[in-house]
């Protein structure tokens, strides 16, 4: 085991995921997880099967609202690239180019994410990694005592028109499946019993109770230093690597990459989670 940063993820060796692990060392894993929040398992060869079959050990999978982008045979699997088959995209290019945590958005927000690299560019298309309980811990007492009551506006559709104004919109049945919902800024790990941020940009769209601009000023101060470079963790991907994230402590970011020169092929399984954050 090899930390990945200060702050938050391990990278684990010495594990197959394409062949089914014991309950010992899945156990491992999950106790890695609620310990550093993100690991890292490099050299994987998995059909997608053998994909949802690992991510399934953690829980029931989500079906993402998007389903124009769960081109698999596994609806469980919700693809990220720029690729093109036959005119028409395989995945959803663009997607997570912000600081976010999947699916905050719904009413039980999902618990975490296993994305599998299958193509990846040479250069460029880095993701990035912030621990929420460490930019909680880190904050002063007063900021805590002010925010710690607080709660926020979460709200696909607001995220979707402004990352994707140039795509058909949001069909009524997708609105309908995603209507804005209220998390607390502050979340308490349902594992772990610890504290730690609630936040992102564009998803998180105000805080309730607060004037626009003092709300708008407070999400920007906690979003910026919620990622500071001392939280944080940038993953160079390679193909094969496997990444899994708790998506009730931490934020991530996709970096843009020559999607021009090169093609990248990412698939996620997403865990869904079992209660609403409190």
């Amino acid at each position: 085991m090899t930390p990945l940063s200060p702050k938050i993820g391990v990278e684990i060796a010495g594990i197959d995921l394409s062949q089914p692990l014991d309950e010992a060392t899945f156990a491992e894993i999950r106790r890695l997880l609620n310990e550093h929040s993100l690991i890292a398992i490099r050299g994987q060869n998995l059909s997608e099967a053998e994909h949802v079959a690992f991510a399934r050990r953690f829980g029931q999978l989500q079906i993402h609202v998007l389903k124009q982008f769960l081109t698999t045979p596994y609806p469980e699997l919700y693809v990220l690239s720029n690729k093109r088959e036959a005119g028409k995209p395989i995945g959803n290019h663009k997607e997570g180019w912000n600081w976010h945590s999947d699916l905050s958005y719904l009413e039980v927000p999902c618990l975490g994410s296993v994305l599998y690299a299958r193509e990846v560019p040479p250069v460029g298309a880095d993701t990035l990694f912030s621990s929420m309980e460490a930019a909680w811990e880190a904050l002063d007492a007063e900021t805590k005592a002010k925010i710690r009551p607080l709660k926020c506006v979460h709200s696909y559709s607001g995220y979707y028109a402004k990352a994707f104004a140039d795509r058909t919109p949001l069909t009524e049945e997708q609105r309908a499946a995603t209507p804005d919902v209220v998390h607390p800024l502050v979340r308490t790990h349902p594992e772990t019993g610890r504290l730690s941020l609630y936040v992102g940009e564009d998803v998180v769209k105000e805080v309730v109770g607060l004037e626009p601009e003092e709300s708008a000023a407070l999400l920007a101060r906690l979003n910026r230093h919620a990622t500071s470079d001392e939280f944080s963790h940038r993953h160079v991907w390679r193909q094969g690597d496997v990444i899994i994230w708790d998506n009730r402590c931490t934020m991530h970011k996709a970096t843009p990459y020559d999607d021009v020169a090169y093609t990248r092929v990412m698939h996620r399984a997403t865990i869904c989670g079992t209660e609403r954050p409190f």
